[in-house]
Protein backbone atom coordinates (compact mmCIF):
# COMPACT_ATOMS: atom_id res chain seq x y z
CA UNK A 1 0.00 0.00 0.00
CA UNK A 2 1.37 3.39 -0.91
CA UNK A 3 0.14 6.63 0.55
CA UNK A 4 -0.37 9.85 -1.44
CA UNK A 5 -0.93 13.14 0.30
CA UNK A 6 -0.83 11.69 3.79
CA UNK A 7 -1.71 14.23 6.45
CA UNK A 8 -0.56 14.39 10.02
CA UNK A 9 -3.95 15.49 11.37
CA UNK A 10 -4.33 12.93 14.15
CA UNK A 11 -6.41 9.83 14.57
CA UNK A 12 -8.50 8.70 11.61
CA UNK A 13 -12.11 7.83 12.38
CA UNK A 14 -12.98 5.30 9.67
CA UNK A 15 -11.63 3.19 6.83
CA UNK A 16 -12.79 5.70 4.20
CA UNK A 17 -10.46 8.32 5.70
CA UNK A 18 -7.59 5.86 5.72
CA UNK A 19 -8.05 4.76 2.11
CA UNK A 20 -9.15 8.09 0.61
CA UNK A 21 -5.70 9.02 -0.70
CA UNK A 22 -4.17 5.54 -0.71
CA UNK A 23 -3.46 3.33 -3.65
CA UNK A 24 -3.95 -0.28 -2.58
CA UNK A 25 -3.15 -3.12 -4.92
CA UNK A 26 -5.45 -6.08 -4.34
CA UNK A 27 -5.25 -8.78 -3.28
CA UNK A 28 -3.41 -7.44 -0.23
CA UNK A 29 -2.21 -9.29 2.86
CA UNK A 30 -1.51 -7.39 6.05
CA UNK A 31 -1.53 -7.76 9.82
CA UNK A 32 -4.80 -6.64 11.38
CA UNK A 33 -4.78 -5.71 15.06
CA UNK A 34 -8.04 -5.66 17.02
CA UNK A 35 -8.00 -4.27 20.55
CA UNK A 36 -10.84 -5.65 22.68
CA UNK A 37 -11.87 -5.41 26.33
CA UNK A 38 -10.73 -8.24 28.58
CA UNK A 39 -14.20 -8.40 30.14
CA UNK A 40 -14.91 -10.93 27.38
CA UNK A 41 -13.01 -14.24 27.30
CA UNK A 42 -10.22 -14.87 24.78
CA UNK A 43 -12.26 -17.72 23.32
CA UNK A 44 -15.29 -15.47 22.74
CA UNK A 45 -13.21 -12.55 21.43
CA UNK A 46 -11.50 -14.77 18.90
CA UNK A 47 -14.80 -16.38 17.92
CA UNK A 48 -16.36 -12.94 17.37
CA UNK A 49 -13.49 -11.87 15.13
CA UNK A 50 -13.55 -15.14 13.21
CA UNK A 51 -17.30 -14.73 12.64
CA UNK A 52 -16.68 -11.39 10.93
CA UNK A 53 -13.82 -12.82 8.83
CA UNK A 54 -15.98 -15.75 7.78
CA UNK A 55 -18.97 -13.53 6.96
CA UNK A 56 -16.93 -11.70 4.31
CA UNK A 57 -14.83 -14.73 3.30
CA UNK A 58 -11.62 -13.05 4.47
CA UNK A 59 -8.69 -15.43 4.43
CA UNK A 60 -7.08 -15.11 7.86
CA UNK A 61 -4.69 -16.73 10.26
CA UNK A 62 -4.22 -16.03 13.94
CA UNK A 63 -0.78 -14.62 14.77
CA UNK A 64 -0.76 -13.67 18.46
CA UNK A 65 -2.41 -11.77 21.29
CA UNK A 66 -1.11 -9.57 24.09
CA UNK A 67 -2.75 -8.03 27.16
CA UNK A 68 -2.29 -4.36 27.92
CA UNK A 69 -0.07 -3.39 30.84
CA UNK A 70 -3.11 -2.77 33.07
CA UNK A 71 -4.91 -5.88 31.82
CA UNK A 72 -7.89 -3.86 30.58
CA UNK A 73 -7.54 -4.72 26.89
CA UNK A 74 -6.06 -7.46 24.78
CA UNK A 75 -4.82 -7.02 21.22
CA UNK A 76 -5.38 -9.82 18.73
CA UNK A 77 -3.18 -9.98 15.66
CA UNK A 78 -4.32 -11.76 12.51
CA UNK A 79 -2.80 -11.96 9.07
CA UNK A 80 -5.64 -11.21 6.64
CA UNK A 81 -5.87 -11.25 2.86
CA UNK A 82 -8.41 -8.97 1.20
CA UNK A 83 -9.45 -9.33 -2.42
CA UNK A 84 -10.89 -5.86 -3.12
CA UNK A 85 -11.84 -2.49 -1.64
CA UNK A 86 -15.46 -3.52 -1.11
CA UNK A 87 -14.37 -6.45 1.05
CA UNK A 88 -12.04 -4.11 3.00
CA UNK A 89 -14.79 -1.58 3.68
CA UNK A 90 -17.33 -4.23 4.69
CA UNK A 91 -14.84 -5.93 7.01
CA UNK A 92 -13.97 -2.74 8.90
CA UNK A 93 -17.60 -1.66 9.00
CA UNK A 94 -18.66 -4.95 10.58
CA UNK A 95 -15.72 -5.06 13.00
CA UNK A 96 -17.30 -2.00 14.68
CA UNK A 97 -20.06 -4.35 15.92
CA UNK A 98 -17.71 -6.78 17.70
CA UNK A 99 -18.57 -6.69 21.42
CA UNK A 100 -15.93 -4.88 23.49
CA UNK A 101 -13.92 -3.69 20.46
CA UNK A 102 -11.94 -0.53 21.22
CA UNK A 103 -10.40 -0.21 17.74
CA UNK A 104 -9.02 -2.18 14.80
CA UNK A 105 -6.04 -1.25 12.63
Amino acid sequence: MTQKGASNSGITKNIEEITENAIIEFPVTFDLKAVISTTISDKDNMANLTTVFDKFKVKNSYVSNKKSSKGTYVSYNYSVTLLNKDQLEKLYSDLKNVPGLKFAL
